[in-house]
């Protein structure tokens, strides 16, 4: 059963100067778990209204440059295309199709957020999995729906053999809930659902030990990998650098970050710092 629209026909598409063809696709030959650690590029802002590049080709150019250095990507449908029809996805990527987009930062249904595309998609494009965002908000009754659609979407995903990396965090206020108590609450909400990979914010606690030990509180109340998500753009390499170091010591399964290396004035620099820190080099 398809849980949203069907796929759209392919359309050709022009980045600058160069001709893309329709959805060149790869096939997911990298069944399976995640390996790990894993330094995942997040990309899928833009078609939930946040603001990242504009210009279309800057914006493919800046993931371009940094997937060299990432072991994986999330995004929605057409920039997830274009990268395979321009070869820029190998074969050690992990590719996640972002299912659920219509929850429009700042709008008034931003928990409403529905599917855009479907897993049955994720598996005829070959991607190697999908990824889905589930806002917790207590006071508000589009959670009970987003619950359901969670469950039924990870049931999906293993039926059709693709990796569901969750994202399920809390929402308070408008926003996503930083604190620990909130976090764990989240994630094991969707791992006892079934979520064989999680995605969720680094708690908001001084860098180092205290960090370091709510990041590992998150990581025991669950049994699957945690990737620890990067947060908005900011000045601050240091400090991105820096949470990087508490999450992998406080065992975190890696990170997922999109905004801070994607707008960094040097993508591929700032990848290869926080794959570093990932990966032990």
């Amino acid at each position: 059963m398809e849980l949203g629209p069907r796929s759209r026909p392919p359309r050709r598409v022009r980045l600058g100067s160069v001709d893309l063809p329709p959805r060149t696709r790869r096939p997911a030959e990298r069944a399976g778990r995640l390996p790990l650690p894993a330094l995942i590029l997040a990309a899928d802002h833009r078609a939930r209204g946040v603001a990242t590049i504009e210009n279309y080709a800057d914006y493919v150019g800046a993931i371009r440059a940094a997937l060299p250095h990432c072991d994986g990507i999330l995004a929605t449908a057409q920039p997830l295309a274009d990268l395979a029809a321009g070869g820029a996805l190998t074969e050690r990527h992990r590719t996640y199709l972002s299912l659920n987009r219509t929850g429009l930062a700042g709008s008034a249904f931003e928990l409403d957020d529905r599917l855009v595309t479907t897993v049955a998609r994720a598996q005829a494009d070959g991607w190697t999995g999908i990824k889905h965002m589930t806002r917790i908000d207590l006071g508000d009754p589009h959670t009970a729906p987003a619950l359901e659609l969670l469950g039924r979407v990870i049931d999906e995903a293993a039926s059709a053999g693709v990796e569901a990396l969750i994202e399920c965090v809390g929402w308070r206020d408008g926003k996503m809930a930083r604190d620990t108590d909130t976090i764990v609450y989240a994630a094991i909400l969707a791992h006892d659902m079934g979520a064989p990979v999680l995605k969720v914010p680094v708690p908001d606690e001084q860098s180092g030990e205290p960090r370091t030990e709510a990041i590992g509180r998150v990581v025991a109340s669950v049994g699957c990998p945690v990737l620890f998500l990067g947060g908005p753009w900011r000045d601050d390499d240091e400090g991105l650098e820096a949470e990087a170091t508490d999450v992998m010591a406080g065992g975190g399964a890696g990170l997922a970050v999109g905004r801070a290396i994607i707008q960094h004035q040097d993508p591929a620099k700032m990848a290869a710092r926080v794959r570093d820190v990932v990966h032990g080099r």
